[in-house]
């Protein structure tokens, strides 16, 4: 796919790719494009509820990308009130060098804290405008992805009522002051007033033989850290973190592969043993998925690497035991190099 190709603002029919396909290129999303969040909407009733409801989403999505849109703050918060004050703190520091409105960062902080500690969170909405929030959570979405643009790319589960596109059309009107919107799967077909953009030769498999659900949104990794939503990645982190063998390890990082795809997007790389270690969630086992992997593992290894796989499964249910895996591959790697 193309990102360069498709625009980062304004309002965007997009054809050619269903919402699974770019779930599916969020994985090797280059650093130079957009920030692009692949949101489901579930329910169209009326204007108030759709932006409602988005709204709840993004604030969702910022409490997961914690702590990495405030410098300083520790990775995992404490619940103690002096461990809240410090972030919060750190939120006003950021606010006062930055684009950020201090109350609602400070605020979003605190949510997010909660998130983490399962706290009850505050009540954003009575206290903040939609259009507060929305501006608000936007640029953190932006620090967190380190992009200058955002894009909200909008599909529906079923097809929709003449009645619920123009509800869909309406709320795209007001994100557009905010974020750039990519409509998918013709959600506003028959409004037929925004902009067609043709974003893969070829569309996806209309059917995979496993079906997967889609999340209710679905965001692209962050260079450098375990990807914000899979459990698996944390945990193997929060091992590898303490093993200084895994010192050079890179989360999500971009690696050129030559002429067969330019490059990928390595869950976990090992650069000096030239290691990738691929963790697969339900996703990886539908067809679209896995003929997807096969490509970037011959990708990958034609450049050199070994690429091992895990499922979440594994990770989740023995970290210790794929860690001692990874060591050992790394440490025979490195002795194989070493051979005359």
């Amino acid at each position: 796919m193309d990102w360069s190709a498709l625009p980062t603002s304004g309002i965007t029919a997009l054809t050619g790719i269903n919402p699974t396909d770019m779930a599916i290129a969020l994985d090797d999303l280059p650093d130079d494009a957009p920030a692009v969040l692949l949101i489901r909407l579930d329910q169209v009733t009326d204007i108030s509820q759709v932006l409602g409801d988005l709204v709840a989403v993004l604030e969702n999505i910022t409490y997961d990308l914690y702590p990495v849109w405030l410098p300083g703050a520790e990775v995992s918060p404490g619940r103690a009130t002096i461990d809240r004050a410090a972030a919060r703190a750190l939120a006003s520091e950021l606010a006062a060098r930055s684009d950020h409105y201090r109350p609602f960062l400070m605020d979003l902080t605190s949510n997010a804290i909660a998130a983490h500690t399962r706290v009850e969170p505050l009540s954003m909405g009575d206290k903040y405008s939609a259009a507060t929030r929305m501006s608000g959570l936007i640029r953190v979405i932006a620090t967190s992805f380190d992009h200058e643009r955002v894009v909200l790319a909008l599909y529906s589960p079923t097809p929709l009522p003449t009645e619920q596109q123009r509800c869909v059309a309406a709320v795209s009107d007001w994100l557009s002051a905010y974020v750039g919107v990519w409509l998918l799967d013709d959600i506003t077909a028959a409004v037929d007033r925004f902009t067609t953009v043709r974003a893969m030769d070829s569309p996806g498999e209309a059917l995979d033989e496993a079906p997967w659900t889609l999340p209710a949104a679905a965001f692209p990794p962050i260079s450098g850290r375990p990807h914000p939503a899979s459990a698996a990645e944390q945990r193997l982190e929060s091992h590898l973190a303490r093993v200084p063998w895994a010192a050079d390890r890179r989360w999500n990082h971009l690696v050129p592969t030559g002429d067969l795809q330019p490059f990928v997007r390595a869950d976990l790389l090992l650069p000096d043993a030239r290691i990738v270690v691929e963790i697969d969630g339900a996703d990886h086992r539908t067809a679209t998925k896995y003929s997807d992997d096969r490509t970037r593992d011959v990708a990958l290894q034609l450049a050199g690497y070994l690429v091992v796989r895990f499922t979440n499964e594994q990770v989740l249910s023995d970290t210790a035991r794929i860690a001692d895996i990874i060591e050992k591959l790394r440490s025979d790697r490195l002795a194989a190099k070493e051979l005359p």
